[in-house]
């Protein structure tokens, strides 16, 4: 049997009525589903707060540490379970063995350095728990080293746009802590 042709009885009729009454052409319609709302607006939260920049100096016995604050645990954990802890927290970085700070001073905590010797971390007892500091200098003390003296060295060393607002924390036995924020 000859084919003529397409045959109406097989295509869909194009024009069709549209839920407001109206009729239209299926030929012409958008590719959007029909019955469905709007896809969903996704929020994307917004970036965090900037916060500032705590930097704390130390006087020690016999030597000055500056640095910025990386983390502190309230835990009263042994000197081996704190660098254990701090060694987590620097985890992007290969580091050194952790040592003294000063031989002379045990109790003043201790250093360690990335294994490309360009970053300088300090660790040391806080009368809460730990400190943890990174871009860390450090220097022996000056024979008379004041709270302005010890100041104006870490204002020196961190080369920030002016001197900080050095605040004092709590004493620990043989030092002298203060905190200041920078905007970072």
């Amino acid at each position: 049997m000859p084919h003529s042709g397409p045959s109406t009885a097989t295509m869909p009729n194009p024009i069709v009525a549209l839920p407001d009454g109206r009729a239209g052409d299926i030929r012409s319609a958008d590719t959007q589903p029909i019955g469905f709302g709007r896809a969903p607006h996704i929020r994307i939260a917004p970036p965090p707060v900037e916060t500032a920049v705590v930097r704390v100096l130390r006087r020690q016995r016999s030597h000055l540490v500056v640095g910025t604050l990386l983390a502190g645990s309230a835990d009263h954990l042994s000197d081996r379970a704190a660098k254990a802890w701090a060694t987590r927290r620097l985890v992007a970085s290969r580091l050194l063995p952790w040592r003294l700070l000063d031989e002379a001073d045990p109790a003043g905590g201790w250093h360690t350095t990335s294994g490309l010797l360009v970053e300088r971390y300090a660790l040391y007892r806080h009368p809460g728990g730990w400190r943890l500091l990174g871009e860390v200098s450090w220097a022996a003390r000056p024979r008379i080293a004041t709270d302005e003296v010890a100041q104006a060295w870490a204002d020196d060393v961190l080369r920030l746009d002016g001197p900080l607002g050095w605040s004092r924390a709590t004493d620990a036995p043989g030092a002298t802590t203060w905190y200041a924020e920078d905007g970072g």
